[in-house]
């Protein structure tokens, strides 16, 4: 709270025990003046202290409650020292006079509180002004008219409940409107509506009866004018809110309170057998029921729009549900639903339904060469133009990254179908302008069919795919159609699946080692594990018979887990054997490395066994890092742990030898290729290979040596570790010969 707030309170207080105890006359009529001036100061203090968006409607309002307090003090003058209380005099002009500036300043507040147009907040605030105006008319102006004053004294009389009712209309205005209601916005209505009470009661009765009572209204009035300016929340009060059209009870309740005004009136001059003019309370019921009605109109409207809105954003959540984001065409879910469809309509009636499998050629090449945006673009022109190239009927939609699918709804025929497959390829491989360049991309299309709905929508989707992976296979920019040759491969596969998931469960994996070994002393430092499926009814199985398709799927994790406990496990053991500690390589695929799990998987490995991490080296291939960016990241979390990391294959991708400074590795193996010529330049090139390896700080590794010519040509180089046929096969563990340590002297 501000600094200014507990003390106005005390001070507010104060005041008026002293006003309550002082005897009726000039020292309270001054002490009231005396109040009066301090809720004007206390107004102009908050504006200047917390300095509001709607500065200018506070000054107003201090400035109408600084005139009604002249007033006062006018009046007092007159009564005391003139001993007189004439009716008009000066003072009433100058109160009257003060009503406009109080009006002046709600009407800012309205504005300033208001964002829009707002008819639902003027047509309740005209309801309540009608029905208030009305009461007032009955019972305060009537009277007055008819009381056969002087015009100048008439007109001054009828001045207090005009100017009341105007300011029961804008303070009805700036409650009714939305808007945040902070405490300064309550004080400051209830100051504004003490005002008014006091007003009319004092027109209603002369002030005959309520005198004192009155007067504590007023007083509070000018004190609450102070509390609301100094109240930290006034910077609130004049801050816009959006309008809203919401009928709720409690306004509901008014508007009834409202049309039942007239109708009170008119039983009450039955009860009472008081006339009043009847054309008045007509007319002013005739406002409020046609303001009533149109109210009640605007409600109507106002929840038909609510129900719109709310039916357009269920349409437009189920348009996100169902639809991708970048090209708009069903997603992945959507589409599946659709193919279900298809295929239930196909039972039922025994029609055809195709599917195509549209994969763009080299879309990674895009990205990776013009940028993700241009990548975005390109997809979006595929899409388009697929979708141009079919039926409105048919249904295109985006399974994948770069992988689009056109559900064909009852083609004609196999035949037609794969027209429309060659045209949605055509299409796809016109040059495009994207980015300012012009490009040409091209697609792999593969077509699966299904006839009286056979097949499930899953099945039929990775049919078209495998037809799609084929046409890569067999050169990209070809349609491809899913037959029986497919269908036999796809079984097959899904078996050797199973089977390869069995096998790890069963522990019918088992890992050989191949001794790598020191080229200077020619002792064995270390081992690769190589794994090996001993598949039952199939014999001992190599890795290339197995590993690629694990690699399409999340069983080469299982399978990379698995060879890294059971390296870690053989390390431990040949260490409770007393064996010479030597480190071993453990081969980490490149989508293994690319889940953010690989850590965690090693980690894993190595407090199971407790093996210290120096003694693993896990093995990378060099395309790794081609086609997995996030490669070198894991590499560094992984050679945090203490592991040590091998490059395999290096030769064989695309790493640049200016590039080895950057790898996250220790060794590197460089392939049999480097390795296997004996001509004068493949030496060069090797030596060349070694030299930049180990001036980068990396230890360098020869694999693939099968003859006494090509371990020598190594030696030559200056290699530093050699490992191959010539010098050892992959074994079992149970026939290595794995030299035991020294034992101690």
């Amino acid at each position: 709270m501000h600094r200014w707030w507990a003390p106005y309170q005390t001070v507010a207080a104060a005041a008026l025990v002293v006003w309550s105890l002082l005897p009726v006359g000039a020292p309270r009529d001054v002490a009231f003046v005396v109040i009066g001036l301090l809720g004007v100061a206390a107004m102009v203090v908050g504006v200047r202290t917390h300095r509001p968006a709607a500065a200018a409607a506070w000054y107003l309002l201090a400035l109408g409650q600084l005139v009604l307090v002249v007033g006062d003090a006018m009046f007092s003058w007159y009564s005391h020292v003139l001993g007189v209380e004439p009716f008009p005099s000066p003072a009433d002009v100058v109160y009257l006079s003060a009503y406009p500036f109080l009006v002046a300043g709600l009407v800012l507040l309205i504005r300033a509180r208001r964002r829009g147009p707002d008819p639902v907040g003027r047509l309740e605030a005209g309801i309540a002004t009608a029905a208030l105006g009305l009461l007032v008319y009955v019972f305060v102006a009537e009277p007055i008219l008819v009381a056969g004053d002087p015009p100048l004294t008439t007109t001054l009389a009828l001045g207090y409940p005009f100017v009341d009712v105007v300011v029961v209309a804008a303070l009805a205005r700036l409650s009714l409107a939305p808007g945040a209601r902070p405490a300064a916005y309550q004080l400051l209505v209830t100051s504004m509506l003490l005002l008014l009470v006091a007003d009319i009661a004092y027109a209603f009765t002369y002030g005959e009866s309520l005198g004192s009572w009155l007067d504590v209204l007023w007083l509070l009035s000018y004190l609450l004018s102070g509390a609301a300016a100094l109240h930290p929340s006034m910077r609130h009060v004049g801050r816009p809110a959006t309008t809203s059209g919401r009928l709720t009870g409690w306004r509901m309740a008014g508007m009834i309170a409202a049309g039942l005004v007239a109708p009170s009136i008119e039983s009450a001059e039955v009860l009472t057998g008081r006339e009043h003019d009847s054309w008045p309370v007509r007319v002013g019921f005739l406002v409020v029921v046609g303001l009533t009605l149109r109210r009640m109109y605007v409600a109507v409207q106002h929840s038909e729009r609510a129900v719109q809105q709310r039916q357009q954003a269920q349409a437009a959540l189920a348009h996100q549900a169902s639809h991708d984001d970048l090209t708009g065409i069903a997603n992945r879910s959507r589409t599946i639903e659709t193919i279900e469809a298809a295929l239930a309509r196909a039972q039922a009636d025994g029609g055809l339904v195709g599917l195509m499998f549209v994969d763009i050629d080299h879309f990674k090449a895009v990205n990776d060469t013009y940028g993700h945006a241009a990548g975005d673009e390109v997809l979006q022109h595929v899409t388009e133009r697929a979708r141009a190239s079919v039926r409105a009927t048919d249904l295109v939609g985006r399974v994948g990254g770069d992988e689009i699918v056109v559900l064909v709804d009852d083609p004609p025929s196999e035949e037609v179908l794969h027209q429309v497959a060659q045209r949605v390829l055509d299409a796809v491989r016109t040059p495009l302008r994207v980015r300012g360049r012009d490009l040409v991309v091209s697609a792999s299309v593969g077509v699966a069919f299904c006839h009286d709905g056979a097949v499930a929508a899953d099945v039929l989707l990775q049919e078209a795919d495998a037809a799609a992976y084929r046409a890569k296979s067999a050169g990209r920019g070809r349609v491809e159609v899913f037959d029986e040759e497919l269908r036999r491969h796809l079984r097959e596969t899904a078996e050797l699946e199973v089977a390869i998931r069995h096998g790890l469960a069963a522990g019918d994996f088992v890992m050989h080692y191949q001794p790598i070994v020191d080229v200077g002393s020619g002792d064995v430092v270390g081992y690769e594990a190589l794994a090996r499926w001993d598949r039952p009814g199939h014999g001992v199985l190599a890795p290339a018979e197995f590993i690629p398709l694990a690699e399409q799927s999340s069983l080469i994790r299982d399978v990379g887990r698995w060879g890294l406990v059971e390296a870690c496990g053989q390390i431990a053991r040949w260490d409770a054997e007393g064996r010479s500690p030597v480190t071993v390589a453990v081969n980490i695929s490149g989508r293994h490395l690319a889940s953010p799990a690989v850590v965690d998987d090693v980690e894993v490995a190595l407090s199971m066994t407790g093996v210290d991490p120096r003694r693993l080296v896990l093995e990378i291939t060099e395309t790794t890092f081609v086609h997995h960016p996030e490669a070198p990241a894991r590499l560094q979390a992984l050679r945090d742990l203490g592991v040590g990391v091998s490059i395999d294959d290096f030769g064989t991708g695309y790493t640049s030898i200016g590039r080895m400074q950057d790898l996250p590795a220790s060794t590197l193996k460089i392939d049999r290729s480097l390795v296997a010529p004996a001509t004068e330049r493949g030496r060069r090139l090797l030596e060349l290979v070694v030299h930049a390896a180990h001036a980068t700080g990396l230890a360098v590794v020869a694999e693939g040596v099968e003859t006494a010519e090509q371990l020598e040509a190594v030696r030559a180089t200056g290699c530093d570790l050699v490992q191959g046929f010539h010098l050892a096969h992959p074994l079992p563990v149970d026939r290595l010969d794995v030299p035991r340590a020294p034992v101690p002297a």
